[in-house]
């Protein structure tokens, strides 16, 4: 009777199993997406400033100055003045000291050094400096001497005048001569001449001799960036 009813209790169940429908978890809600309210987009009026940034402006090309190198400076010394150039002896002794120094100078060796430095350093102008006195010094002996020769430096004036006697002729050699050693032609008058002659009066105020004088503006001419930089 006991097993009778624990199979009866056991049917039952087994009934109330299978006709239940099977739990399912609960579907989630759709998320709801708010879209936001369109603004209106203003547009500028025509001929408006952009409000694009402005480009940059173009490279220019802009640089430092270079100096000529060792060669070049040579070369033009002696186009200037008419072949003088920095040497010291005479003959077969002459040493040409833009060689001697040259490796002072920056000149590469392409063993240590394979390129030169065309910035115009202290040394090169103490040197420059020096090849500038030495040379002037030829070049007015020269062309003061009896037997001048072609005449290169005192083209529009003779050695012995000043500006109190000649004023017109100074300043006309003031400008070729700024034009052969600068490249600058000058009309008459211009101000940029008046630092020249300023120089050559100042000195030949000082030693009494235009021949010093000129040799002043030599020096002044040579030693200029505008001589031997780019």
């Amino acid at each position: 009777m006991r097993r009778l009813a624990t199979w009866t209790l056991f049917v039952v169940l087994a009934g109330c199993s299978q006709d239940e429908p099977a739990v399912q978890a609960p579907t989630p809600a759709p998320e709801v997406v708010v879209e936001p309210d369109a603004s209106p987009v203003t547009m500028l009026p025509e001929g408006h400033a952009s409000i694009t940034p402005a480009p940059p402006p173009a490279d220019e090309g802009i640089r430092a100055r270079r100096r000529m190198d060792i060669d070049q400076l040579n070369a033009s010394l002696r186009q200037v003045t008419g072949g003088i150039g920095w040497t010291e002896g005479e003959g077969e002794d002459e040493v040409d000291l833009f060689e001697e120094l040259s490796n002072t100078l920056g000149r590469p060796d392409f063993i240590q050094i394979t390129s030169e430095d065309l910035t115009p350093s202290l040394l090169f102008e103490k040197f420059l400096g020096d090849a500038a006195r030495s040379v002037c010094q030829k070049l007015v002996g020269r062309e003061t001497g009896e037997e001048p020769g072609e005449q290169v430096f005192f083209v529009h004036v003779d050695p012995e005048d000043t500006i109190a006697t000649s004023a017109d002729a100074i300043e006309a050699n003031l400008r070729y001569l700024l034009l052969r050693y600068h490249g600058q032609q000058l009309d008459e008058g211009d101000s940029r001449l008046e630092p020249w002659s300023w120089l050559f009066e100042s000195t030949v105020h000082v030693s009494g001799s235009p021949a010093v004088g000129w040799q002043a503006v030599c020096v002044g001419l040579i030693t200029h960036p505008d001589f031997y930089s780019y």
